[in-house]
């Protein structure tokens, strides 16, 4: 559990020194520590899926026991430590994360408390850091062709979680039908599903804010062009 606290540490130094180095704004540097996570998750989800690709079979992913992956335990108390320290700049500044980083420590946290589940999470982790890295490059080099990028590949990336969110959702209802090799809490299974659709649901709200944000300027663009 050493990360957890090292990985709130870090982020908080991060911001510390971004805040007084790069001029006293808030938004900017807490954009760029947001940045340094989003790339450090995303890489160690990315591993732990390669690592452990062999046990990406049946319910391993689902159901093993944490114990057996420690890569995705590390990656897990790293994202703890981050979702600490970030929860604080959301509750003060941008409260419309509040939702998604409460959903975020709730499934990590059950996850610590079943044993289970952590490799799910570094998958789900890595697909939802590779979107959220893009945003938070588009935040710190904002232009009109990089927003265009991020929201198509965006997409694309939360298309993949879509996919993968029904992959989990019919291994949990394995799990209820008692059809698992492994032994977990009665109450994982409900958890992991409700948790898996929470997330999928407010990363599919986010695709559809930015469509709507990229298709308004859009308009605007043209009526701006016919008025001139």
């Amino acid at each position: 559990y050493w990360a957890v606290p090292a990985s709130f540490a870090l982020c908080s130094s991060l911001f510390l020194a971004f805040f007084h180095l790069g001029g006293g704004y808030v938004e900017q540097s807490c954009s760029r520590v947001s940045l340094c996570h989003h790339f450090l998750a995303m890489c160690l989800g990315l591993w732990a899926h390669w690592r452990y690709s062999e046990q990406m079979v049946a319910d391993e992913a689902v159901f093993a026991p944490n114990t057996r992956f420690a890569d995705a335990m590390l990656l897990q108390h790293f994202n703890l430590g981050y979702f600490f320290y970030d929860l604080v700049h959301v509750a003060v500044w941008d409260q419309k994360f509040l939702v998604h980083h409460l959903v975020a420590l709730a499934g990590y946290g059950s996850s610590e408390y079943s044993n289970v589940f952590a490799l799910a999470n570094a998958v789900n982790t890595w697909i939802t850091e590779c979107g959220s890295f893009m945003y938070s490059a588009y935040l710190v080099f904002r232009s009109e062709g990089l927003y265009v990028a991020f929201v198509v590949l965006y997409t694309a990336s939360r298309a993949y979680f879509a996919a993968w969110s029904l992959r989990v959702l019919a291994l949990a209802w394995e799990g209820l039908q008692g059809r698992s090799r492994y032994a977990f809490s009665a109450w994982a299974p409900y958890c992991a599903a409700t948790l898996q659709v929470l997330l999928l649901v407010i990363n599919m709200s986010f695709v559809v804010t930015h469509w709507k944000k990229l298709l308004g300027r859009c308009a605007r663009g043209k009526s701006k062009k016919q008025a001139d």
